[in-house]
């Protein structure tokens, strides 16, 4: 097959209560697998359900992208050490919500108490940072390059396709995630808890998944938060169901993902990165609460092997 160079182009984009900024966008793909990646949220002191996780992308020779809280660390650190020890980037967050305007101050100590707490269990370099939302803004930047953090992760800006800004001004890069429509509630990432947040059952869940890949991206961040991907039955089996379909080429660690040779990174100025801050599912709406979902069946726990 003969598959064309992804030539981004300058557009402007349109971003509710953002003004306009002008972009770049990446031209459209051809018919090749995307570069796929899977990032783990967990907001609960259990984390079996990151434990599922890791258990089954371990069974692919998979590793993830996994955003936990500092009281997750403290309670849970024996997990945590072993994911890091075993190949996932564990990623810290802002223990006070989305950061979106937030003072430089508080940003850089709220992000170095993650990035203290982080090291403190793994014993490696917390490199990736997050806070509510997936926001930033110059600030978190500022706070990332003095303390030394390589990545933070922002809203998605380009549909299903995740980019990766390196904004001139600054050493840090910013990940934007795969993004998505659904129903009247907006865009946001392409997650299980942001679809069910929305209204959106499992099984509409899995044909957002099947559309997103008939978009051919080249680079595909897929997201789960784990106490609800990675724990109920009827959300899990989209994921499986990507996991082994063979349409995506999953990368096996995030140092790989990151590379240009596996989608768009794009060095532009700070002028030229689009800032995504549309948020409309902040009370959730589930079509079936999360009590009343049939949990997957107990699984191996590798965090607990030798």
């Amino acid at each position: 097959m003969i598959r064309r160079t992804h030539i981004p182009a300058i557009v402007v984009v349109l971003f509710g209560g953002c003004g306009v900024r002008p972009t770049i966008e990446p031209d459209a793909g051809d018919e090749q697998k995307p570069r796929g990646f899977v990032q783990l949220i967990e907001f609960h002191d259990d984390i079996q359900g990151v434990r599922n996780w890791a258990h089954e992308l371990e069974l692919r020779g998979m590793k993830s992208l996994i955003n936990v809280q500092t009281a997750i660390l403290e309670a849970c650190p024996e997990d945590i050490r072993w994911l890091a020890d075993h190949g996932h980037e564990i990623m810290g967050l802002f223990g006070g919500g989305p950061v979106w305007d937030v003072p430089y101050e508080e940003q850089r100590e709220g992000m170095r108490e993650a990035r203290n707490a982080v090291e403190a269990v793994t014993g490696k370099p917390m490199r990736v940072f997050s806070s509510g939302y997936f926001a930033y803004d110059e600030n978190t930047l500022r706070a990332a390059d003095e303390l030394g953090v390589e990545y933070i992760l922002a809203r998605g800006t380009s549909d299903v396709e995740a980019l990766i800004y390196e904004p001139d001004e600054y050493n840090c890069k910013i990940i934007s995630v795969s993004n998505v429509t659904f129903a009247d509630m907006g865009r946001g990432s392409l997650c299980d808890y942001s679809l069910y947040a929305r209204g959106a059952t499992a099984a509409e869940f899995g044909d957002v998944l099947d559309e997103t890949l008939e978009k051919y991206p080249k680079r595909l961040m897929v997201v789960s938060h784990a106490y609800l991907g990675g724990m109920k039955a009827d959300w899990w089996a989209p994921y499986e169901k990507l996991l082994d379909s063979g349409a995506v080429e999953w990368v096996a660690t995030f140092d790989e993902w990151v590379k240009p040779e596996n989608g768009a990174n794009i060095r532009v100025p700070m002028s030229m990165v689009p800032d995504n801050r549309e948020v409309q599912y902040t009370t959730p709406t589930p079509a079936v609460p999360l009590e009343e979902l049939e949990d997957v069946d107990e699984m191996y726990n590798p965090c607990a092997a030798p």
